[in-house]
């Protein structure tokens, strides 16, 4: 009889004690045993650690950053620890459906793929009665955005090719990821809301938006997938929302106050004098509030 696969969940967390325990339980929880969750503490100085403490599940595996090092040095830890057939992560402010994994991994073994990605549940913190589904496309458009969504699951073959998350690509570390997993692989969609995104202002992707679009722009560039004219044409659309005044009078002004400061950067990024970090941060003071 062949063995039941394990599925890894990895857990990255950075103070996450306001929501966690419902991200733990939602994990736990699984209609589907045999899993594997890894939470990784980067570095918190809140009460999550005594949270994850509580829990006396042998499933959990707790690992801890001293020092506070960004999500993407964090997924990189919890898989390098992580045992699955089959992998995963997940934020500490969403949470699971009870048959998420279940269904993921039946329909990757039914298909006989790799990786599949979900439908998911859009709710505002402040009253999550009022939820609303998120359709995915069932054919992705990378080079166009992020598509891919919170909610996926896939077999250790395609951590094995694509390799470790690119720490560079802070805020966009995903995007980035799922960008080269796509060359590699075909990732299908399974048309079931399965996951619950939590909307609140504390979110990175709410509270640091501009700069998070800025560096999916710098993504595209680094896989081919964006020409510098097009890339600069968007940073100079980003960086005039910061001067909303201008917009009014000359949106020309606008062009010529950015454009030669963002070309300047973004040659150094092509010809590889900058790397990404270096690219996002000396773009920092043009396009975000930063």
């Amino acid at each position: 009889m062949r063995p039941t696969p394990r599925v890894s969940i990895v857990l990255p967390t950075y103070n996450g004690a306001k929501y966690i325990r419902q991200s733990i339980d939602s994990c736990l929880g699984q209609s589907y045993g045999n899993i594997e969750l890894v939470v990784v503490d980067d570095g918190s100085t809140d009460a999550t650690p005594s949270i994850v403490h509580s829990y006396q599940d042998e499933r959990i595996r707790y690992v801890r950053h001293k020092d506070n090092m960004g999500l993407p040095h964090a997924l990189n830890t919890g898989f390098a620890a992580a045992s699955g057939d089959y992998l995963t992560w997940t934020s500490d402010d969403n949470f699971y459906a009870h048959d998420a994994i279940e269904r993921m991994l039946s329909f990757l073994k039914n298909r006989n793929c790799a990786f599949v990605y979900c439908d998911f549940y859009r709710f505002d913190d402040h009253d999550p009665s009022r939820r609303r589904v998120i359709k995915l496309p069932d054919s992705l458009s990378l080079e166009n955005e992020n598509s891919v969504g919170p909610c996926f699951l896939y077999s250790r073959e395609v951590l094995k090719a694509v390799g470790n998350y690119d720490p560079d690509a802070f805020l966009d570390e995903d995007y980035d990821y799922w960008i080269r997993v796509s060359k590699r692989f075909s990732m299908f969609h399974l048309s079931e809301p399965l996951y619950f995104y939590r909307e609140h202002g504390e979110s990175l992707s709410m509270s640091r938006f501009r700069e998070g679009t800025m560096v999916g722009i710098l993504v595209r560039m680094k896989n081919e997938l964006l020409d510098m004219d097009r890339a600069i044409n968007l940073l100079v659309a980003l960086a005039a929302q910061k001067y909303p005044r201008y917009l009014g009078m000359n949106k020309i002004l606008v062009r010529i106050l950015h454009s030669r400061r963002i070309n300047r950067v973004l040659r150094s990024f092509e010809t590889g004098k900058l790397t990404l970090k270096g690219a996002r941060l000396a773009l920092e003071d043009i396009v975000t509030d930063n």
